[in-house]
Formats: structure tokens, sequence, C-alpha cells
């Protein structure tokens, strides 16, 4: 099993995310990554920032936990979300350290539409935001 952290970046009602452009559509993915070797989950989630996104942030409270079952050519994956802030910078994509296409400031109101990676839209929407709970299986990736 695959495990991924990653964190959701609120500001001014627009959640920061990376858009992949997929075969069947775009996703619209919450930043973060996989762990490397001896490195604990919040550190991943802050090295993925800085290398993907060239900015600092600040974990906060664990969002929630989800499951992606596997598919052929992708293994099951928990991902584990945070909440967290900009301690320094502003989003710069950084090709050499993602395949990303752009990343964008996804207004909140649009969510719901989106196909948002891991699917967290419903307990993103619910004011305030759930959180704090692990949600089971929260989609396939049809989209690859």
């Amino acid at each position: 099993m695959r495990v991924r952290g990653a964190a959701m970046v609120i500001r001014d009602d627009r959640l920061l995310v990376l858009v992949y452009h997929y075969p069947k559509g775009d996703v619209y993915a919450i930043p973060g990554g996989g762990l490397h070797e001896g490195e604990t989950l919040a550190d991943s989630v802050v090295r993925e920032f800085r290398e993907e996104l060239e900015l600092e942030i600040r974990l906060g409270d664990l969002f929630c936990v989800a499951d992606m079952m596997d598919q052929p050519k992708i293994p099951q994956t928990l991902h584990v979300v945070f909440r967290a802030e900009i301690v320094a910078g502003e989003p710069k994509l950084n090709p050499e350290e993602t395949s990303a296409a752009s990343f964008e400031w996804l207004p909140l109101d649009q969510v719901a539409q989106k196909r948002l990676y891991p699917a967290v839209n419903q307990q993103l929407l619910q004011n305030p935001p759930a959180g704090l709970g692990y949600i089971g299986e929260c989609q396939h990736r049809e989209w690859a």
C-alpha cells in the first residue's frame, strides 16, 4: 500500500490545487506526495510543497484519511490530508518536480463540479469543513 500525504491550503475561499490533464479529463489534486525512506509523513508533505510549488508551509490539524483501492498499474493508496497555511512564498510550479500542467486557486464554490484528488469534495464543502475522520474509500481513478 502506498501512503500519500497532502495538505489543503485555503486562501480567500479558494483551494490551492495542482491541475493534471488526462485523456478522460482534468484532475485537480490537493498537493502532496509519497514518503521517502526514513521520512515522516509531515516532513514529506512540507517537502512536496517546497519541491513542486516552491512554498514553505506550516501543517495544521489532520483533515481526513481516505483509501483508494488498487487498479491496474496503480497501487492501493492511503491518503492522509492535513490543513496547512503558507508561511513563505507564492506558488510557482516547478516542472522538474511535478508532471502537473499548472496550479490554480480553485474557488470553493466550484469544488463540487471538479474531479478532486483525493475526492474529499463533500467533506471540504461542509460548513465548517468536516475533518478528523476516516472516510473510507474515496474514489476510483477512472481518468487515467
